[in-house]
């Protein structure tokens, strides 16, 4: 990551890849649209907050540098990415 505007670009590269298996698994799996949609929902209110925590950032009083504090928005964006892929697979069984 050496840039926001690369963050951002991976935030949406990998939000997408998340909602585009969740809608062919809506697709191959009818039963299950709730707990997809859910997933959908979930990630499309998780980007829309990450990009304005982004957009503005918040330092702490301690002195954590900017470059720290990106860093930890893409871990942490990893591991929702991560998490939502995982959910998907106990869906997918």
């Amino acid at each position: 990551m050496a840039s926001i505007k690369n963050l951002k670009k991976d935030l949406n590269y990998l939000i997408d890849e998340v909602i585009g298996t969740c809608m062919i698994h809506q697709y191959t799996q009818q039963d299950k649209q709730e707990e997809l949609d859910q997933i959908i929902n979930e990630m499309i209110e998780y980007r829309e907050s990450l990009i304005t925590r982004i957009n503005n950032p918040e330092v702490n009083e301690n002195g954590q540098s900017l470059k720290n504090y990106y860093r930890a928005l893409f871990d942490e964006l990893l591991e929702k990415v991560n998490g939502a892929f995982d959910q998907l697979n106990k869906i997918a069984g």
